[in-house]
């Protein structure tokens, strides 16, 4: 949720954290995770990486991704889903808090591409200004979720969500309802 990212940038800016790394309680490791991991960290640091987010664990929702030069294990994400596990340095919660995510209704999943400028809802993305959260991932994947969608013991608090209407709010220009995801 992005209550909890919110209040995790704060700690970030608040202990002066340089990077740190999120996990869900709902994922399942690669079998050489720490060492990948480590490899992950000495690649960013060789190329002297301006980064703000690297993720760990995405559903990947568009697939033609270009590899970071020099890199043999990062990508530019495009739209993504999950936020199972990424990597946050300080600046990127800084940016992340700066739009202040808590006064605005979404999903995190929604939030992170949102703010690296690669979400396809172009309505949506006008509400976030700078959009510039530099955002990497890692491919192949390090983490993937315990449980897929369909599979027995799934359950998802963003893929599976209603939209409500907000009626609260005059209609879009398409003369369609704005919408609200929970």
């Amino acid at each position: 949720a992005v209550v909890s990212t919110q209040s995790t940038g704060e700690e970030v800016v608040a202990k002066n954290y340089q990077k740190i790394l999120i996990l869900e309680d709902d994922i399942r490791f690669d079998a050489n995770f720490n060492s990948q991991l480590n490899d992950l960290t000495a690649e960013v640091e060789a190329l002297s990486l301006d980064w703000d987010l690297i993720y760990l664990a995405r559903k990947i929702l568009q697939k033609s991704e270009t590899f970071v030069p020099g890199s043999s294990r990062l990508v530019i994400p495009k739209y993504s889903y999950w936020t199972a596990s990424y990597m946050l340095s300080n600046k990127g919660a800084r940016k992340l808090l700066k739009q202040e995510p808590d006064k605005k209704m979404i999903a995190v999943d929604e939030y992170l591409p949102l703010m690296f400028d690669s979400h396809p809802n172009r309505e949506w993305s006008a509400h976030y200004e700078p959009r510039d959260l530099i955002a990497y991932s890692v491919n192949p994947l390090l983490i993937e979720p315990q449980f897929y969608i369909g599979q027995e013991g799934y359950i998802s608090d963003t893929e599976t969500s209603t939209v409500i209407l907000d009626r609260s709010r005059p209609a879009s220009s398409s003369s369609e309802e704005s919408k609200v995801e929970l």
